[in-house]
């Protein structure tokens, strides 16, 4: 499924094999922990090997897929004001208000914006060398503060 930037996903590959691996994972240490490690047999371990390369692929594959999109709207031209955000590319234009997010961590490179769902599906990545100057990072810093409340940073 491929959503608008900022979108919101209902349900993702992710979302099911990451719970999926961890339940697998646990359920092979509790064995083991149970009843030893030779309780294990090739298959199991094969099984648990395989879980493990696909939560990596998936998650590979998952990134590869939205650079695939990026890279077919075409240039991003990000314009952050007080009524929010609003994204325009050679395929189309979004417009998401303030409301829409929740809170706002900064990094050393970006600002990443989220959703308040629990799951924070819905993420805005504001990356800093897309500004013009070190001021613009400040005024974007204040705009945000202003709308979001404080900004940790990581």
């Amino acid at each position: 499924m491929i959503a608008p930037v900022g979108a919101s996903l209902p349900w993702s590959v992710s979302n099911v094999t990451v719970p999926l691996g961890a339940f697998f994972a646990f359920a092979v240490a509790a064995t083991v922990q149970a009843r030893g490690i030779a309780a294990v047999n090739a298959s199991t371990w094969a099984c648990l090997l395989i879980t493990c390369i696909l939560l990596v692929a998936v998650r590979r594959l998952t990134a590869l897929g939205l650079l695939g999109y990026a890279r077919h709207l075409g240039e991003h031209r990000v314009t952050v004001d007080a009524s929010g955000i609003r994204i325009e590319t050679e395929r189309h234009t979004q417009e998401t208000g303030w409301q829409f997010y929740g809170r706002c961590v900064e990094g050393r490179r970006v600002f990443v914006l989220l959703t308040p769902d629990a799951s924070r599906s819905g993420v805005m990545i504001l990356p800093k060398r897309g500004l013009a100057s070190p001021q613009d990072s400040d005024r974007l810093r204040e705009l945000i503060t202003a709308h979001l409340g404080h900004l940790p940073t990581r």
